[in-house]
């Protein structure tokens, strides 16, 4: 007896970096996110006659490498399964086999589509074996949301908005972009995100950072609802920047850029100053690169694909 699911990963505009409480993942700001349905996360979930979980790959076709998880981040995995059994009163054990179609640990979003995949493949599952009602959409945000906060935003298409403990759908003009995701590099990161959502908060630019993050969240909303692209790019792109600064300043500092990720942001800098036009700019805490451009802009993405980007990088 098997149960199968799949969750999309999403990219913050507004970022998540910073926790009001570590127990439930609380964030420090509110998020915005642009939900990325090309990249998804598959689980499937297989009862046992133990009690014990067991986690393995999941070899699909369109999955890429076969997925390898630290034993740190299958136990991290295994608990979320463990939460939600004890949610629904069940002690009984699962195989649990997951796969991405994308890098994982590197910066592309892979623990929110894990997560929002385990929760929503669990909820199926557990509701059918112990004849409880399924969880609403919002109650598996909510859930998903304890093992991986940004997995909290995987729930809501095509944008997402996280404010304390409601996640909810919001409305805005631009409800279908073109999303390319550059990978720099797809190596596994030297510090999680759980590490750098602590080590953040030793930068002395922490102080005003939520304050700068609820404004640029306000900007941001007013640039997109105006459909004001330009700015929404500027806003997007100091976001960003104002995260990695942080990266850099804290007590053990670290960076997630490269030189090539900087190399790109130069050309990207460029593309848009010969253009007058150009994709919002994003990156997450990661070395790559995401681009989101409105669905007239075809042509740009395509240029910008074809002379800086093949032959050079993956792009999904």
């Amino acid at each position: 007896m098997y149960w199968l699911a799949h969750a999309p990963a999403n990219i913050a505009l507004i970022k998540y970096m910073g926790k009001k409480d570590e127990s439930s993942n609380a964030p420090a700001n509110s998020s915005l996110s642009y939900t990325l349905n090309n990249l998804i996360s598959t689980v499937r979930l297989e009862k046992l006659s133990s009690k014990k979980d067991i986690w393995e790959p999941l070899i699909v076709p369109g999955g890429i490498d076969e997925l390898v998880i630290s034993p740190e981040g299958q136990k991290k995995f295994l608990d979320h399964l463990e939460r939600i059994k004890k949610h629904f009163d069940y002690e009984g054990g699962f195989l649990v086999q997951s796969c991405n179609n994308f890098p994982h640990s590197s910066g592309m979003a892979s623990s929110a589509s894990s997560f929002a995949a385990l929760t929503r493949c669990a909820s199926i599952a557990l509701s059918e074996l112990t004849q409880q009602p399924m969880p609403s959409i919002d109650e598996q945000s909510q859930l998903s949301r304890l093992g991986s906060g940004s997995s909290c935003r995987s729930f809501y298409s095509p944008w997402a908005l996280w404010q304390e403990d409601k996640v909810q759908a919001v409305e805005l003009p631009y409800e279908q972009l073109i999303y390319q995701g550059i990978v720099v590099s797809n190596k596994k990161k030297e510090v999680p995100s759980s590490e750098a959502h602590k080590r953040v908060k030793t930068s002395a630019f922490y102080t005003t950072r939520v304050q700068e993050a609820e404004e640029h969240l306000k900007l941001l909303l007013s640039a997109l609802m105006s459909k004001n692209w330009a700015s929404a790019y500027q806003i997007c792109w100091h976001e960003f920047q104002n995260m990695h600064r942080l990266f850099h300043t804290c007590e053990q500092p670290f960076s997630y850029m490269t030189e090539n990720s900087v190399e790109l942001l130069h050309h990207l800098e460029d593309f848009w100053d010969k253009n007058g036009d150009g994709p919002i700019v994003t990156m997450d805490a990661g070395p790559n690169i995401h681009l989101l451009y409105r669905s007239e802009q075809q042509d740009l993405a395509r240029e910008f694909k074809r002379d800086y980007l093949v032959g050079n990088y993956d792009v999904l």
